[in-house]
């Protein structure tokens, strides 16, 4: 007999696992038993593939792939559905990508770890829910900041909410930790640095945490994609650093993923060197709390341990983690023309050039790391009122800047936002304790220039750190929002 062939009224899912579907709402059963979000039913459910496509210049330079949807769409008027809603949701991922990574862009995508997750998206997607929904919510949160747009920004919410319910449903199920898991936890924490209320960083904090737990489950040798996996641990490893070395909440953090899947590179070396330097900040937090009798004999310990690892990481740093990079800093190389939506316009340093972005990360990573060791010596002789000098300090926060300077230009900008925000925080820190209002003021236009990339949690950053300049000074705290000279008394 003829006739219009059989089609499913069930869930996305059931359909897409060509089982029954009992139709339940608002979720199916078979969806709830599995732990998985019930995706609902939608008629015409037509997935749009993406395809990457990586292109050269005429000089041998990458550009950046640009994604591409096979299937044309027609442009919708306004982002009513997000959930479920596949067209809607590719071109919510499509604006996305061309509003973080624009095509012409040039860049070699060697060390971007985010965009070796945006581009593994398209395929991610069609194997893990949990996926799809965690990326989508902070693709839409992006653009939503970017365009001001309300309503997209409660859809955000709502698909964010459910990839966390989705999570949880999985872990109270007892499903084992894997890379689904990881993955999503990493964007989460991506996602809560777009935000700018008061429980962002403890948030991201938490999906930090997630991940670090998740993290010491997986085995990173066995993965077909074992690349991949690794600049994921890498960006988890970047994020752990920021919260322990940056944060109030540093006593909080979790280290153990710092030591997790560690090679023998430079980069994985310094991170161990990262959780020494938070065991000897706790150190020094106990000691200020105690102000005991055994202050001397406290005090002296930690300094002959600060000094220690300050020789250890100066002598491997020289012998064995640098040598083996693909060059070193560039003084005289040549900069482009200043743009204010680069860097601020008064620059007190030059700026360094590096062979590679992977490059500057590192050399950021081990100024940053040795800055950290030298404030707690600082800060520990002041303690024993030793009258301790400054310059070895200020050297490190200098040449913080300097690597700054080369990841603003605009093909590193978006790539080295993260590294951007830990170094500046931390060369901010260095420059209250010198009270030199000229660098710390230049560090702090650096906070708006990072917000463009997304991360707006700098905004708190940034009014954070001003009140604590003022309260450092001894001047009162003013209310102006403009800029970061009006927050300064």
């Amino acid at each position: 007999m003829g006739g219009a062939p059989y089609q499913s009224r069930g869930c996305a899912n059931c359909r897409r696992r060509k089982v029954k579907c009992d139709l339940g709402k608002p979720e199916c059963a078979r969806c709830i038993k599995k732990g998985a979000p019930c995706l609902g039913y939608i008629e015409n459910r037509n997935i749009l593939h993406h395809s990457l496509v990586t292109r050269r210049t005429p000089f041998g330079n990458a550009i950046r792939p640009a994604p591409c949807l096979v299937d044309k769409f027609n442009h919708l008027p306004r982002l009513n559905v997000v959930n479920g809603n596949v067209e809607v949701r590719t071109q919510i991922f499509s604006g996305f990508m061309n509003e973080l990574f624009p095509h012409n862009t040039l860049s070699d995508c060697k060390d971007d770890n985010w965009y070796l997750l945006m581009s593994h998206f398209p395929s991610m997607a069609r194997e893990s829910e949990l996926v799809d929904r965690s990326v989508i919510a902070l693709a839409a949160t992006f653009l939503a900041n970017k365009r001001g747009d309300s309503q997209l920004i409660h859809h955000a919410v709502e698909i964010y909410n459910s990839a966390i319910n989705g999570l949880a449903r999985m872990l109270q199920r007892g499903c084992q930790p894997n890379l689904e898991m990881f993955y999503s936890m990493t964007v989460f924490h991506t996602y809560e640095l777009m935000q700018t209320n008061v429980e962002a960083l403890q948030n991201c904090l938490t999906h930090i945490q997630g991940a670090t737990a998740i993290s010491k489950h997986l085995d990173y040798t066995i993965h077909e994609e074992k690349p991949f996996v690794r600049a994921m641990l890498t960006r988890q490893k970047w994020a752990t650093t920021f919260f322990a070395l940056n944060t109030k909440y540093a006593s909080q953090v979790h280290c153990d993923c710092l030591v997790n899947g560690t090679e023998n590179s430079p980069l994985d070396q310094l991170f161990g060197i990262v959780a020494e330097c938070a065991t000897l900040q706790r150190s020094l937090d106990q000691i200020k709390e105690q102000k005991s009798l055994d202050l001397p004999l406290s005090c002296a310990a930690l300094l002959s341990d600060c000094q220690k690892i300050e020789g250890k990481l100066q002598k491997n740093w020289m012998t064995e983690y640098a040598p083996r990079l693909d060059g070193g800093p560039i003084s005289d190389w040549s900069q482009p023309k200043h743009d204010p939506r680069t860097l601020p316009s008064r620059s007190f340093l030059e700026p360094y050039g590096f062979p590679s972005l992977a490059t500057g990360k590192t050399y950021i990573l081990y100024w940053v790391i040795l800055l950290v060791v030298r404030r707690i010596l600082y800060q520990t002789e002041n303690l024993l009122d030793k009258a301790p000098s400054l310059k070895p300090m200020l050297l490190c926060a200098d040449q913080i800047c300097r690597c700054v300077a080369y990841c603003m230009q605009p093909r590193n900008r978006i790539s080295a936002a993260q590294v951007v925000l830990f170094g500046i925080s931390q060369a901010s820190q260095c420059y209250i304790d010198c009270a030199d209002r000229e660098k710390f003021v230049w560090c702090q236009e650096i906070y708006p220039l990072v917000s463009t990339s997304g991360f707006t949690v700098v905004q708190r950053l940034n009014q954070e750190q001003c009140n604590y300049w003022n309260a450092v000074q001894s001047e009162v705290v003013t209310k102006a929002p403009m800029s970061a000279e009006n927050h300064l008394t």
